[in-house]
């Protein structure tokens, strides 16, 4: 998985729309085929996935909470184990409860617990009736067993991720490899089991935990690669799947980061223009909103700008520039007025909304701190590949995203150099998931999704040979329970009633 720039949280997401954005994160991690390349053993893989631990349930505020305890090391499963945390939130009707609905919220390394237990409430009413809503931290996430690194990263990012000079670069590289040693030296044992294809296996085991005989799963963004590995390891206990905000293991690191930087630029475009013709946008500028900000962009880079009130002494530095932006357009044009005020309030020189919203991404605390997402970002979506043929091969997916991308596209690819330098490095090479003998999945894509582009949905429902692909107007990520009724009400029926949609169905 060559990582992009964010992580899906669908919490995070609709926070976003709310405010703009708890970092939408993108989610997106680019998912490689390191599962797919170990499914030769997947029968094995079954079978070993088929112990089950027990959960017992426990009253945690409005919901139940549990854990369950699996092994770490799937080759020598009675030596290490790790502990599993789960939430659920018992169907409204017990009488007509189908069984549990299991989610993620995409990353990797957004917590499924806090997703499910705030995404819970808004699902389509007949979900809430009818299925449990189970969500679950997967490990290295949140309660299981998180990744550690360091606890404070505005160093990181204060690196310039778009760097323009050989000292900038020298210096971005240093800075990486010393957070990439940070995680080895706090997590080094951990980190060689966090795969995707670990959560897959951990997924099946939580079904039958949860005395489900088939699966019933919504994974957005990166959770759709998840949901791919499993219908790949797990045909046969496949109920319905969704995946929302689909990704396409198939394609390589290069192309995978430069369509996403084409994704984040051409939303950045339409935002830029959208302001130059309307004079009643903050950051208008006479008509010339793009030219404006190339010359902000342009500022920060030459000397950040100094934060105020409870920012003072922080300054809004370039790459923390180029996340607050990316992080508006995860929510699509629901956020063009925030961020056209952000760049306004830094244009004269207070940067405290463009702060807030790359805090909101990073998940930067008031007092500094960070939460442990970047950690199990790297930590999983590193391993899951594709190679990105080390730091040569990140130099030279960044000179294509340039050339298409000329304002996010370096900063994007960046954001995965970690990638180049951790310890645990994927070996398969791209390559479709495909899930002979499961039931129709269900593929969401975005007409205008920045982050997960339409094309990926496509592509992976038609790889997984029982996709039924669904488009969502909108220039925003991910769909589902997010006001589309089109996409909703063919959602419920599918997961109430095992009825598709029909393919190729426009929302």
């Amino acid at each position: 998985m060559a990582v992009p720039p964010g992580y899906e949280t669908s919490t995070r997401r609709r926070r976003a729309l709310a405010a703009v954005a708890g970092r939408i994160a993108l989610a997106v991690v680019l998912a490689g085929a390191t599962a797919v390349a170990a499914g030769s053993a997947g029968a094995a893989a079954s079978t070993r996935a088929a112990a089950t631990g027990t959960l017992r349930w426990r009253q945690c505020g409005d919901a139940d909470c549990a854990t369950l305890t699996v092994p770490l090391d799937e080759v020598h499963p009675d030596t290490r184990t790790i502990d599993l945390a789960l939430v659920r939130i018992p169907a409204r009707d017990p009488s007509r409860r189908i069984g549990s609905l299991l989610l993620n919220p995409g990353g990797p390394g957004a917590s499924g617990v806090s997703f499910a237990r705030g995404i819970a409430g808004s699902l389509p009413s007949d979900i809430q009736d009818r299925f449990d809503i189970v969500g679950f931290d997967p490990r290295g996430v949140g309660k299981s067993s998180p990744v550690r690194c360091d606890d404070n990263l505005d160093s990181y990012y204060a690196l310039d991720f778009a760097p323009e000079t050989d000292a900038e670069r020298t210096a971005l590289i240093a800075g990486v490899q010393k957070l990439v040693d940070s995680c080895e030296a706090r997590s080094g044992p951990l980190l060689p089991y966090l795969a995707s294809e670990y959560t897959a296996r951990d997924m099946d085991r939580i079904r039958a935990a949860l005395g489900d005989a088939k699966l019933t799963y919504v994974g957005f963004s990166y959770g759709t690669y998840l949901g791919a590995l499993y219908a790949h390891d797990f045909p046969d206990r496949v109920r319905a799947l969704v995946l929302d905000g689909a990704v396409d293991p198939a394609l390589s690191a290069s192309d995978q980061q430069v369509q996403q930087a084409v994704g984040f630029e051409q939303s950045l475009d339409q935002f830029l223009r959208f302001c130059a013709s309307d004079p009643s946008c903050a950051f208008h500028r006479d008509g010339r909103s793009a030219d404006a900000y190339d010359a902000l962009r342009a500022r920060v880079e030459s000397q950040p700008i100094a934060g105020r009130g409870r920012d003072r002494g922080r300054a809004l530095g370039p790459t923390e520039f180029d996340i607050a932006v990316t992080q508006a357009l995860y929510a699509g044009k629901p956020a063009w007025s925030t961020l056209a005020e952000a760049l306004d309030g830094a244009d004269r020189g207070d940067p405290t909304a463009m702060l807030d919203l790359s805090d909101a991404y990073t998940e930067r605390r008031s007092d500094g701190t960070y939460d442990d997402i970047d950690s199990a970002f790297f930590a999983i979506g590193c391993p899951d590949g594709p190679p990105m043929g080390g730091l040569e091969g990140v130099r030279a997916i960044e000179e294509r995203a340039q050339a298409v991308a000329p304002r996010l596209g370096r900063s994007i690819v960046n954001n995965s150099l970690a990638c180049a330098l951790w310890p645990v490095q994927p070996t398969a090479p791209a390559a479709p998931i495909h899930a002979p003998g499961a039931p129709p999945i269900v593929v969401i894509g975005t007409r205008h999704d920045p982050a997960t582009p339409l094309r990926w949905a496509k592509g992976l429902a038609r790889e997984l040979g029982h996709g039924v692909l669904m488009t969502a107007r909108g220039s925003r990520h991910t769909a589902f329970a997010a006001g589309n009724s089109c996409i909703d009400n063919r959602v419920v029926h599918y997961l109430v009633d095992l009825k598709p949609p029909k393919n190729d169905t426009a929302c």
